[in-house]
């Protein structure tokens, strides 16, 4: 692992053990065993390394992996099923860190969220990555209603917004409520969900 990336790991580490983003560099050297002046050497001020932590862990766990996405392939059901699930999997795991062991990505937003909310940019990308995920859908109700796999008595956006309804109703049970795993809470709901947009003679 590189310098720079084991600051950052470490810093992020002592802001979940404190549950707090408050950390001092002193408390930063001494978890990485970097002296004082060789963090300055990477990092400019403490708030430089605050926010690249934060657009490594917060804003890039906003987005989605939608390369990912896109080679999903089957009929209309399996992609919208297949693409969902790897939606929920993608917002489970987090972004991998190798200093961190098994923990739980919402401690980490929830660590994160005050800095994340100021963070210049953090409102545009939201809605960069809801407009993303409606062109995507859309696209896949499209071909679906072309090969008459999804109705098309229904509007396009219609569809599209029930199913991102769907996703966010179960993210924000999954932030909020803490429910054990947001992908069971998906599959317990697709059926109900395809049976409404699926072709009907």
């Amino acid at each position: 692992m590189n310098t720079k990336k084991l600051i950052l790991e470490n810093t992020l580490k002592l802001m979940i053990e404190k549950q707090n983003s408050i950390v001092s560099v002193r408390e930063i050297s001494v978890a990485t065993g970097i002296t004082i002046g060789g963090i300055y050497h990477y990092f400019s001020n403490k708030e430089e390394i605050y926010d690249e932590i934060t657009k490594r862990y917060f804003i890039n766990y906003i987005k989605f992996d939608m390369d990912k996405l896109r080679e999903i392939k089957g009929n209309s059901k399996e992609k919208i099923h297949d693409a969902m699930a790897e939606m929920f999997k993608q917002k489970q795991n987090g972004i991998e860190i190798e200093t961190i062991d098994d923990v739980d990505y919402r401690i980490i937003g929830d660590v994160l969220t005050s800095k994340g909310f100021t963070y210049e940019n953090s409102q545009e990308i939201c809605k960069d990555v809801i407009k993303e995920l409606k062109e995507f859908f859309t696209e896949l109700i499209d071909e679906g209603q072309e090969n008459r796999q999804i109705r098309q008595d229904l509007p396009t956006e219609d569809i599209v917004k029930s199913l991102i309804n769907m996703y966010l109703g179960i993210q924000y049970q999954w932030d909020i409520y803490w429910i054990d795993d947001m992908i069971s809470a998906f599959e317990d709901n697709f059926d109900l969900e395809w049976e409404k947009i699926r072709f009907r003679e």
